[in-house]
């Protein structure tokens, strides 16, 4: 079972597209994977969106 906190936060082109009249600013979301910090096994420098519209289905 996966709780609030473990869920990534939507970025900040997919928080505004929430709102009316801003809702083609999915499409320039940069945040759809996660992006890891070179040499530092295990530590990310960005998560990826936490959007359903970006959310990768996981066996």
């Amino acid at each position: 079972m996966t709780t609030a906190a473990d869920q990534p936060s939507a970025s900040p082109e997919c928080t505004l597209a929430a709102r009316p009249g801003y809702r083609d600013l999915h499409a320039h979301c940069l945040q759809t994977r996660d992006l890891p910090l070179p040499f530092a096994f295990g530590i990310l420098l960005q998560r990826r969106c936490g959007c359903p519209c970006h959310r990768r289905v996981r066996p």
